[in-house]
């Protein structure tokens, strides 16, 4: 078996190639999330969405039965870095966290950015411009909050339920939505807002997501989750996942610039 643990990534071989303890002990880890739409949430006391599904499809291929608890972002981040043997999903992987955690995926794929009414258009014409929108809604505590308040911006709107980003944009509450288009794409469902009323003003690029593991997890356990990923991946359950939850893709920006939201 080859197998390596590099800056936090994880390579594994084939899940044949697994052997009994590694089974167990990608069996005997804690698997963590929170309730963001439509990556992971809890619906009829069971755990949905699409990073939610890519999890369930790797856990059934290594036999894994453990329940996947849904909790608070803080508790759940709080125990990846005290406890060991814990994984969570669906987490932003950027270069401050790289070295934190042991990564398997991306477990989502999908694009970030900047968007707003189209009927509403604003005067931001580059990055600068950004910094002076009265208000830009991003997820609470997320990785893309961190960011931009770690590139000076003062004027962030946190939004700590994710599923009412659309309806805060639409009356006026904030000027712009940092989203993905696997968000839009869920959210539009949910209103009389079509892709036509919303426009990409700028683009964070790849906003792919993965299973993060506590770095005391053992090269055991994170080897067979690996080949679980591979698994999947190879004989197409991956991608029929992306296509089930669907992806509006296809968009420009207005403008372009070098604000990275992985820096």
């Amino acid at each position: 078996m080859v197998l390596s643990v590099c800056a936090g990534i994880v390579q594994a071989s084939s899940l044949d190639e697994l052997g009994p303890e590694d089974l167990r002990n990608a069996q005997n880890v804690t698997l963590l999330t929170e309730d963001y739409p439509p990556y992971n949430f809890t619906e009829a006391d069971e755990l949905r969405g699409v990073g939610a599904d890519v999890v369930q499809a790797m856990a059934n291929a290594i036999g894994y039965h453990k329940r996947m608890e849904a909790l608070p972002w803080k508790r759940v981040m709080l125990r990846l870095e005290d406890e060991a043997e814990i994984g969570v999903f669906s987490m932003t992987r950027t270069p401050q966290r790289e070295e934190m955690y042991a990564w398997v995926g991306p477990i989502v794929k999908a694009r970030v950015g900047l968007y707003q009414l189209t009927e509403r258009r604003s005067l931001v014409h580059s990055v600068q411009g950004l910094r002076y929108v009265e208000a830009i809604g991003v997820q609470a505590g997320g990785a893309h909050e961190q960011a931009l308040l770690e590139y000076g911006f003062e004027n962030l709107e946190p939004i700590f339920n994710q599923g009412s980003g659309i309806q805060m944009l639409a009356v006026g509450r904030i000027d712009l939505l940092v989203s993905s288009d696997i968000e839009l794409f869920e959210q539009l469902k949910k209103t009389e807002l079509t892709l036509d009323d919303l426009e990409l003003v700028y683009s964070f690029g790849r906003g792919d997501l993965y299973l993060a593991f506590s770095k005391q997890t053992s090269v055991s356990a994170l080897t067979a989750w690996q080949a679980a990923y591979d698994h999947i991946v190879e004989n197409g359950q991956f991608d029929m996942i992306m296509e089930k939850y669907g992806m509006i893709g296809d968009q420009y920006p207005l403008f372009e610039g070098d604000l990275s939201i992985g820096q």
